[in-house]
């Protein structure tokens, strides 16, 4: 009878309108849910088969939900540095344990960027939900495979100490004076004179150096002119009891000649002093032998001007602690350190779908995989159709208040207006019944 039909699809049109404000609550609830993805109600007309001209079978309303994943919120700036978002395609990959996703650790997938360091050093978004990472050596390269999770890990800094770098080049940038009176003795110049005091160098300049332990060192370069544009050059540890055997040799670490051409220039400089020579430091200091490159030939000049040092440059650095992260070009999550140094830790990647909106919802704001989503595509930031990720950034939900308050309206106007057929049908039965009174 096409009266109960109509009673059923005005209970259909009832549910249907129902879900669609259980989805506008949903969406209005979390406007400031970071890295939201709002979901909408397509309704889809249910037909019944029809047996008669004559007469109609209604059929009703099938609501159909739908998320709006691929649809991006704004960004918006925040004070963290570890707040991340993405600009463009892409989400990060994360896991609800910090078990590494080859050792049997759940993949999720996520667009909420709010990381902030736990009390284990893990990278932890505001869900619970820990960030995944490649591992960068300490060479600076990355192990990554972009077909597979097997090469990502939980992002974990709890190991990152302090960083110390030991000095392996050195160099000297200064003006020998020309004027400067030949030695001639007595006693006539032999190696390591200078170092262990037997003769006054005409010039002298010192620099610091860092040892393998980070502790800093002095190395002085004494210079001392026996010919027309010839110095004799000797460096030696100060302390001399700084090396092994330095008490007996005054320190020597290297000799040489340092010979300029007729403009000042360098011409040559031959000896250990123009190679890299060792520096065996005490056992008392602890600390490891060092392999130093001294470089004279750069800055060195012979003019007829008063000795002077322009700049000593030396690489190394002392200890230092970890005062901060950054995140730089291609998703590098980079240590800063007290000292000035910084060393990248991990690369963040993005995971990317043909058919994101596919995707289903899970805890925590994060989406699983799906047969509608398709398999995912692993990439570094700005490669592979993956997005940038902005440091100190947050998406926003990408819920359109005033499209939420115009739906909710409507669906309000459809669900009365459901109720009416239902009233109608009623009455219309109910006249029915009258007839047999």
């Amino acid at each position: 009878m096409s009266i109960y039909t109509a009673l059923r699809a005005g209970v259909s049109g009832l549910t249907a309108n129902s879900s669609a404000l259980a989805v506008i609550s949903d969406n209005i609830a979390n406007v400031n849910t970071v890295g939201y993805k709002r979901s909408g109600v397509d309704f889809s007309a249910l037909v019944n088969a029809q047996n008669s001209n004559t007469t109609y079978n209604a059929g009703g309303v099938l609501p159909l939900t739908r998320q709006q994943i691929s649809l991006q919120g704004s960004l918006e700036q925040s004070r963290s540095t570890t707040d991340l978002a993405i600009s463009g395609d892409g989400f990060f990959i994360v896991s609800p344990n910090n078990q590494q996703l080859s050792n049997g650790g759940s993949v999720l997938f996520t667009r909420a960027g709010s990381f902030t360091i736990d009390a284990d050093g893990y990278m932890v978004n505001a869900q619970g939900l820990f960030l995944q990472g490649w591992p960068v050596n300490s060479d600076g390269s990355v192990v990554s495979s972009p077909t597979s999770l097997s090469a990502i890990e939980p992002i974990n800094i709890s190991g990152v100490g302090g960083l110390a770098e030991a000095t392996a080049n050195v160099g000297i940038n200064a003006n020998l004076n020309s004027d400067q009176a030949n030695y001639a003795g007595p006693p006539a110049y032999a190696a390591g004179d200078m170092a262990d005091g037997t003769i006054s160098p005409h010039f002298e300049s010192s620099l610091e150096v860092f040892d393998s332990l980070g502790a800093p060192r002095t190395i002085a370069f004494g210079f001392l002119k026996t010919g027309p544009n010839t110095w004799q050059v000797e460096a030696y540890a100060r302390p001399n009891t700084n090396i092994t055997g330095g008490a007996l040799t005054g320190g020597l670490l290297a000799t040489g000649t340092l010979q300029f051409n007729a403009d000042g220039t360098v011409q040559s400089v031959s000896g250990t002093i123009g190679s890299t020579f060792t520096v065996n430091w005490a056992a008392s200091t602890g600390a490891a032998p060092q392999d130093l490159d001294l470089d004279l030939s750069t800055g060195m000049t012979q003019f007829a001007k008063s000795f002077g040092v322009t700049s000593v440059t030396a690489d190394g650095v002392p200890p230092g602690d970890l005062v901060g992260l950054v995140l730089e070009g291609d998703g590098y999550l980079t240590a800063q350190f007290s000292n000035g140094r910084a060393r990248a830790l991990y690369q963040i990647p993005l995971a990317t779908f043909l058919n994101p909106n596919g995707l289903a919802p899970d805890q925590g704001g994060a989406f699983r995989t799906t047969l509608e989503s398709g398999l995912y595509n692993i990439n570094a930031a700005n490669a592979g159709g993956a997005g940038r990720i902005v440091s100190g950034a947050l998406e926003a939900s990408n819920v359109d208040l005033a499209a939420e308050f115009t739906n909710l309206i409507t669906t309000q106007r459809a669900y009365s207006a459901a109720s009416r057929i239902i009233t109608t049908a009623d009455q219309m039965l109910e006249e029915l019944l009258m007839i047999k009174r």
